[in-house]
């Protein structure tokens, strides 16, 4: 039995990491040479949960250019569904 709950990325915690990658290039910078060390500063924790390091990997090609975005967003939904539950809720208004 573990001594604490994982939850892995939600989605929520996805949108915010592209949002603030797409709109901030310090932040997006700091996310291609470090994504771990970000998303914890995020109050993310990954608790080594290798899907969610996958995803991160995924989307941090995308910032570096490195990735196709068709290629890039099979990536992400892929990893993002190994690591959550796979639900994808409607935000409330």
């Amino acid at each position: 039995m573990t001594d604490h709950h994982t939850r892995g990325l939600t989605l929520e915690d996805v949108q915010t990491i592209i949002g603030r990658g797409v709109l901030d290039e310090a932040f997006r910078n700091a996310f291609i040479k470090n994504p771990e060390e970000v998303v914890d500063r995020l109050g993310i924790t990954l608790d080594q949960d290798d899907h969610a390091r996958k995803l991160l990997g995924a989307i941090s090609s995308v910032f570096a250019g490195e990735s196709d975005l068709k290629t890039a967003m099979q990536d992400i939904k892929a990893a993002y569904e190994q690591t959550s539950d796979g639900v994808l809720r409607p935000r409330c208004a």
